[in-house]
């Protein structure tokens, strides 16, 4: 069988997200990435590979973070209806709850 893709080791991958910082460029976390890994005697992974991985923890991140934020929102919502004494509607709560999780 051929190998299509590469197989890095673990250790590379874990480098990568830890390593990773917003505030700087991909290519710099790259760089730093090549450098750990060489250190440690494994090849190192290619740019295109990192930069692929690196955007997609990142956008996986962003999405978490929106999830988190609407989650609060509805928790904020369920604690003013509570304190005014509303009706909360749980169906309308499970259903913005699904959603947030999508």
């Amino acid at each position: 069988m051929v190998r299509i893709a590469p197989r890095y080791d673990e250790r590379i991958i874990k480098a990568a997200l830890e390593l990773d910082n917003r505030d700087e460029p991909i290519a710099e976390i790259c760089r730093r990435v090549a450098a750990h890994v060489q250190e440690l005697g494994i090849t190192r992974p290619s740019y295109v590979h990192l930069r692929r991985l690196i955007r997609a923890e990142r956008d996986r991140r962003e999405e978490e973070l929106a999830r988190r934020k609407e989650l609060l929102r509805i928790a904020a919502d369920v604690y003013e209806d509570t304190i005014r004494a509303r009706v909360v509607d749980t169906f309308e709560v499970a259903e913005r709850v699904r959603e947030a999780g999508r």
